[in-house]
């Protein structure tokens, strides 16, 4: 079986079980400096109000823990922008002094900052007692990001946990997901939450809630239908989570068809009926366990009970290819070789590269392919799914519904500002191919709060829901490049990257493979140009002659001609 980096191939069943060790939101960050450590400064605003669409006047709320600190505390808010390749710059855009009186009773207090212009801030904040000594400090992000009134591109999605207990609730998340530029998310239904005693279906408030407001905002979800159900059936799944039996599989396909019954694009059930099309059949299959034949047999008792209650539903097999995410295909070869070839719209992959770059991945040993990146894993799918067409005529649809690269202090160059150029660039290079249906970042937020914990680490947003780069950026990318299809290649060779996209209104977007900051040359008419970087700030640029040096680097950037 091909596998993807040695550290995220045995990271996916952590995340698993994280399940049964489902923690509350975190809304607060704050760290204590040594001997004032039984003073806590903490940011509280509301989860998800520091991603606004406005710039000026922002109101930062704190509290103090313990309230009774002496009278003539001192609070100093420095805010700090980011530069061109999505690091903070040591500069202050502006410092604020609040002095604090006597906090007995009301803990709480504001202190006033503005926001000059879109982009991505960091709020450092200082409690000081009044002879100078540091008691506490707390840091953060405010992100200003243009407002969305349409949905985003329709190859950009994101993986969410409503389906699991302690997420934010779906009010907070998916406008940000919205605003973030995704049209689609990912999520679960799980069996063993909504069968906990046999024959009787139970549908908690949690999953009609997601449901029903992505059917609201427009937001197209891909729903995973997995885990066996030992609370309902304990026999049946004694020695495997897997229905490997015939009954087994026949319970699944019980729960499939109540689960599709009611959300399902031919369900009428106000407001989540019609929420969903799209299903997944498990997630990460681990095949080291299971045989493909396994597999195949629970695939086609679950194609064949979507498609009774929603025939124009599809149906998404492999969930992400098994343990190493088979960027190979692996899995997809073995269903076709048990004759299931016709059980499936499409299949799914999981190539994740972390901490290698998408352009360059990493090598393989033993599998069809030679490399796991983006420019080799797609064109081969493309062909691959084109020499495997289905009865009806039609090819596979490849999905990529895991994807992602976490901040990671452990290894080099894993930082936020990295991450944001890994996701920026993968869209645009996965559309560059053409191969992919849609692409899902995994995940949307933090996992967790640990540094350490590589799996609390892979999303657009803290786990207090405050941005990170990422999180603007492809809110940038989205509204910048929209829809538009890749054209052609400006600048195609291993360090450095200029496409345009569309072709009567182009975008033209470049960035560097290594990290560095590049000259790239590039043809373009004369004339007026506008130039955005990642951040979503624009700088007019005058191209005096065709040839035109135009400097990139490893966070790409847009430009466009002056009249858009």
């Amino acid at each position: 079986m091909l596998m993807i980096h040695r550290g995220r191939s045995c990271l996916f069943q952590s995340r698993l079980s994280g399940r049964a060790a489902r923690s509350a939101l975190v809304v607060l960050l704050a760290f204590s400096s040594g001997s004032y450590a039984q003073v806590k400064l903490q940011l509280v605003n509301a989860p998800g109000s520091q991603v606004t669409p406005a710039s000026g006047k922002k109101v930062l709320r704190f509290e103090v823990l313990p309230p009774d600190i002496p009278r003539a505390t001192k609070i100093t808010v420095g805010v700090y922008p980011y530069d061109s390749d999505g690091k903070v710059l040591p500069t202050r855009l502006a410092s604020y002094e609040n002095t604090i009186g006597r906090m007995q009773d009301d803990k709480a207090f504001n202190v006033a900052v503005t926001i000059p212009r879109m982009g991505l801030f960091r709020i450092e904040a200082t409690l000081k007692s009044p002879d100078g000594e540091t008691l506490d400090k707390t840091t953060s992000t405010l992100a200003i990001v243009t407002k969305r009134t349409e949905l985003g591109p329709p190859d950009f999605g994101v993986g969410t946990h409503f389906g699991q207990d302690g997420t934010p609730p779906p009010s907070v998340l998916l406008p940000l997901v919205k605003q973030a530029g995704f049209s689609w998310i990912r999520d679960d239904i799980y069996w063993d939450t909504v069968e906990k005693k046999a024959g009787v279906f139970v549908f908690p408030k949690r999953y009609d809630a997601y449901l029903a407001l992505s059917k609201q905002l427009g937001i197209s979800p891909l729903v995973v239908l997995d885990e066996g159900n030992p609370r309902a059936y304990p026999k049946l799944f004694s020695k495997s989570n897997f229905p490997l039996s015939p009954e087994a599989r026949a319970r699944f396909a019980d729960y499939v068809d109540a689960v599709v019954a009611r959300y399902g694009d031919n369900a009428v059930t106000a407001p989540y009926g019609g929420a969903v099309q799209y299903w997944e059949v498990w997630n990460e299959p681990d095949f080291s366990k299971i045989s493909y034949a396994d597999y195949a047999a629970l695939l086609w008792e679950t194609f064949g009970a979507i498609k009774d209650v929603n025939p124009a539903a599809s149906v998404i097999a492999c969930g992400g290819g098994g343990a190493g995410g088979g960027p190979g295909g692996d899995c997809v070869v073995g269903l076709i070789k048990e004759g299931a070839l016709n059980d499936q719209s499409g299949f799914s992959i999981h190539p994740y590269m972390s901490p290698h770059t998408p352009e360059k991945g990493y090598k393989t040993e033993g599998a069809p392919i030679d490399f796991v990146n983006i420019p080799t894993v797609w064109p081969y799918l493309r062909d691959f799914t084109a020499d495997h067409m289905k009865t009806d005529g039609r090819p596979l649809q490849v999905w990529v519904t895991e994807m992602g690269w976490p901040v990671n202090p452990k290894e080099p160059g894993q930082d936020e500002a990295t991450q944001a150029a890994n996701l920026v660039r993968s869209y645009l290079l996965s559309r560059r191919y053409g191969t992919v249906r849609v692409l899902f970042w995994y995940d949307f937020v933090d996992d967790g709060t640990d540094l350490d914990n590589i799996e609390h680490n892979f999303g657009l947003l803290h786990h207090d829901l405050t941005p990170k780069p990422a999180f603007v950026a492809a809110s940038v990318l989205s509204s910048t490049v929209g829809k538009r299809a890749w054209a052609k290649a400006l600048v195609d060779d291993e360090s450095v990257k200029a496409y345009q996209y569309g072709t009567d209104d182009p975008v033209f977007v470049g960035w560097t493979v290594d990290g560095s900051q590049r000259v790239a040359s590039i043809s373009l008419p004369p004339g007026e140009y506008i130039q955005r970087d990642w951040q979503g700030v624009d700088t007019p640029v005058t191209i005096t002659a065709q040839n035109f040096r135009w400097r990139v680097g490893p966070v790409p950037r847009y430009l466009m001609p002056a009249r858009r």
